[in-house]
């Protein structure tokens, strides 16, 4: 071959090559500068994925920690509700029994050791009522009000006494705090 062939034959294959070769860097770098892009994409979709499950799971556990805190104050509620009520009934059935001891206490008795007795029995009732919080309801000379009162008879109004006044009490009431244990058992003025 002649020199001027080989001239021209290696600067084609130098063109060849140089052609080929510039095109096979760029897809190869735009294809890494893609994937870089598409790999970013895809790590910021899921941080904002997890993120947005994180604010889920965040508000779910606020919202359990709400529903315990309101359990545990209504249970806390019923417990001392339930030890009231508890406390009432029992109360309701001894009252009987108090006045059944108020009664003998005030009859008349020969026996004076068995009426210091009874006396005593009584003050050590009226004590322990008073640590439970129980006070006996005055209702003598008041208004009758039904939420305190349970009116049995009613008599005829004496001179100053107004209609509607309690003239007897034939029945202790008692009280526990706010609460109505027993309602007083009373007359009252016409």
């Amino acid at each position: 071959m002649s020199e001027e062939k080989e001239k021209e034959v290696m600067e084609e294959t130098a063109a060849e090559n140089t052609e080929e070769a510039v095109p096979e860097a760029k897809p190869e770098e735009k294809s890494k500068d893609c994937s870089k892009k598409e790999k970013k994409k895809k790590v910021e979709e899921k941080i904002e994925e997890l993120e947005k499950e994180k604010a889920e799971l965040s508000d779910r556990l606020l919202r359990k920690a709400a529903e315990f805190d309101n359990y545990r104050k209504r249970t806390e509620k019923e417990k001392l509700e339930s030890v009231s009520i508890g406390k009432a009934a029992a109360l309701e059935g001894i009252l009987p029994v108090f006045d059944s001891l108020t009664m003998a206490m005030n009859t008349e008795c020969s026996d004076e050791k068995y009426k210091k007795g009874i006396e005593l029995t009584v003050q050590m009732f009226k004590n322990a009522l008073d640590r439970l919080g129980v006070t006996q309801m005055d209702c003598l000379g008041k208004p009758f009000d039904p939420n305190f009162h349970n009116a049995v008879m009613t008599e005829a109004a004496g001179e100053g006494v107004e209609s509607g006044i309690v003239t007897k009490v034939l029945q202790n009431g008692y009280m526990q705090g706010d609460k109505v244990l027993r309602h007083a058992m009373v007359a009252v003025s016409e």
